[in-house]
């Protein structure tokens, strides 16, 4: 009897293991699968950045000041911040192919209720649905993507996602400033809305899970902990300028209750995030230099188009422009990056990376110059020569729109001048400093920023920045 029902057994489970053996991918499918997560991360990118160029249109729309008008990017990160810290046990508990058409659910219902929002709380709730997006589809890609990439392949793969990333945030600007400047800005949320209705409709045919689902838990305790504690940090820096001590208080709330998140996430059987990572100072290193990086490039993207459009008044479309060649060196950078970790590993890239973001940029000046004769200044307003020779006073301030991690200094003939460096050891917002020198003819000198944000908003309807050259003898 026991003979005859192990037959049986073994004759239930033949078909089963071929039906899964024909249910199993095959590489061109898979292929499909890595395709349809780039373009899904194009759809996460183009959202999140989107509005960037759109601030100081929701403001004067809205009547909002432009503190209140930024809640739609702080808003935006606070929720998406929180998701990614769900998005692990979400996709083991879910699969991959729920998670994918849920996103893209969010994105179009959002993009919808942005295009038609009659208010700005609307405005922001719109945001919220599309954060979700964002949040799940940046840590749950890069996660696919590592399982089903062809051996050798895995670093490419994830730096040819970067480099979508970034095509994504370098288009977003253009295209949004030319809606909002030839349509208006509901005109501008109808993009996301047919990217996610298109994705959606492929996505039915197209993505599938690829590991076997869990039954992991969701501890709701760490999801409220990670919302409020990143939403007090953030909610409490957005109003730093305008609230002094009771803003800063928001933050010390927000550190303390991320600090309780972090604990709690060693104490539970399964956290959200799997804290002992970083007990490897390799991968803790490597995170921080992620932050710093990640904080320049958003430095850039906020900052830069409120200047061109509140200061220097470019239309929303001419500051896009500006705003996309540098988000394109990003992406080829990504992409570059890719081949070389294929054949070199990390080392080359970190070293040189760093000293992109550390190196120094010429500050321009261009208004009210007064000029002797003996003096002359190139076409970018960068480098002035002292074509007599003497002893010369030099002196420069500059002023920028926020406190930045930060340096500046003098340069003679290309040459820092130690004497008129300015190297501090907090963040500031003001730098001046004067020098005696003595200087031959046909001597350049350039006020150069330097640091881990070089690239700075200079401070509008003001001296943002000057340069004065004096000669004494």
């Amino acid at each position: 009897m026991g003979s005859k029902g192990t037959k049986k057994e073994s004759a239930a489970q033949a078909p089963a293991t071929q039906a899964s053996a024909a249910q199993a991918p095959s590489r061109h499918a898979e292929w499909k699968v890595i395709v349809f997560l780039f373009a899904c991360n194009l759809l996460a990118s183009f959202m999140q950045s989107i509005m960037n160029i759109a601030l100081d249109q929701v403001s004067a729309d809205f009547h909002v000041r432009l503190a209140e008008a930024n809640l739609v990017i702080i808003v935006f990160a606070i929720v998406a911040g929180t998701v990614i810290t769900t998005a692990a046990s979400v996709m083991r508990r879910f699969g991959l192919r729920k998670v994918m058409l849920f996103g893209l659910v969010t994105g179009l219902i959002g993009s919808l209720l942005r295009a038609v929002a009659w208010c700005f709380p609307v405005m922001v709730a719109a945001r919220v649905v599309q954060a979700l997006t964002t949040g799940l589809y940046f840590p749950v890609v890069n996660e696919a993507l590592l399982m089903i990439a062809p051996k050798g392949k895995a670093g490419v793969l994830l730096s040819v996602n970067s480099g979508v990333i970034g095509i994504g945030l370098a288009f977003a600007p253009p295209i949004a400033g030319l809606l909002i400047t030839y349509a208006g800005l509901r005109a501008l949320f109808l993009v996301p809305a047919v990217l996610s209705a298109l994705l959606l409709v492929a996505g039915f045919f197209v993505i599938h899970d690829i590991v076997p689902r869990q039954n992991r838990p969701i501890d709701p305790l760490s999801i409220v902990l990670s919302f409020v504690g990143l939403g007090a940090f953030m909610v409490g820096l957005n109003e730093i300028s305008h609230h002094g001590l009771a803003a800063a208080a928001v933050m010390l709330v927000g550190l303390a209750v991320i600090a309780l998140f972090v604990w709690r996430q060693t104490r539970i059987a399964h956290p959200l995030l799997d804290m002992r990572a970083f007990r490897a100072p390799a991968f803790t290193t490597g995170e921080v230099l992620i932050v710093l990086a990640y904080m320049g490039s958003v430095y850039l993207s906020l900052l830069v188009p409120l200047y061109l459009e509140g200061a220097a008044g470019f239309s929303a479309f001419l500051a896009g422009c500006i705003l996309t060649v540098p988000i394109l060196c990003y992406a080829l950078a990504c992409f570059v990056s890719g081949k070389v970790l294929g054949k070199h590993g990390v080392w080359p890239l970190v070293p040189l990376g760093l000293a992109v973001v550390l190196a120094g940029v010429l500050v321009p000046l261009p208004d009210a110059q007064v000029l002797p004769a003996d003096i002359t200044v190139n076409g970018a307003n960068t480098v002035f020569t002292v074509n007599t020779a003497g002893r010369y006073r030099l002196s420069y301030e500059v002023n920028t729109t926020a406190a930045l991690a930060s340096g500046t200094t003098l340069l003679i003939n290309g040459t820092a001048n130690t004497a008129s460096t300015i190297a501090p050891l907090v963040s500031l917002s003001h730098f001046s400093n004067e020098v005696m020198l003595n200087l031959a003819a046909g001597t350049t000198v350039s006020l150069q920023m330097f640091g881990i944000v070089s690239a700075a908003t200079l401070l509008p309807g003001s001296a943002g920045a000057s340069l004065m050259i004096t000669r004494l003898s």
